[in-house]
C-alpha cells in the first residue's frame, strides 16, 4: 500500500506499507519503508473491546535510535487525535501540531531514558 501523511509536506515521499499480519478485527501489524531507504518502521495496532468500549493500542518501533521517539511519539499523538476529532464530527484542522511537538517530545524521550 502506498501511503503519504497529509501534513508531512510535499517533499516527503509516499511510504510503502506491507501488511505483515492481519487478524480482523483485532490486530494489524505493518512494516513501512520509504523507497530508496533501508530503514523500516514496524507498527502494531490492536483493538480490544470491553463492556461496549473499544480501545485502540498503537505501537511503533524507533529502531536503534531511541532519540527518534521525541519526534515520532508526538507525531502519532497528533495524527491519532485528528482521527478522534474527525470521527466525532469535528474539524481535524483544529488540531494544532504545535500543541504536540516539541511540547511532548521529552515525555517520549524519558520513556527510553
Amino acid at each position: 500500500v502506498r501511503f503519504r501523511m497529509l501534513y508531512e509536506g510535499d517533499e516527503h515521499q509516499a511510504e510503502l506499507f506491507t501488511i505483515e499480519e492481519c487478524r480482523a478485527p483485532r490486530r494489524l501489524v505493518l512494516t513501512s519503508r520509504v523507497p530508496g531507504q533501508e530503514f523500516a518502521w514496524h507498527m502494531t495496532l490492536t483493538l480490544v473491546e470491553h463492556e461496549g468500549v473499544t480501545t485502540l493500542t498503537f505501537s511503533q518501533s524507533v529502531g536503534d535510535d531511541p532519540a527518534m521517539a521525541g519526534g515520532v511519539g508526538p507525531g502519532w499523538d497528533y495524527y491519532l487525535d485528528r482521527l478522534v476529532v474527525a470521527e466525532t464530527g469535528g474539524d481535524p484542522a483544529s488540531v494544532d501540531f504545535g500543541d504536540y511537538h516539541p511540547v511532548h517530545a521529552q515525555h517520549y524521550l524519558d520513556l527510553f531514558g
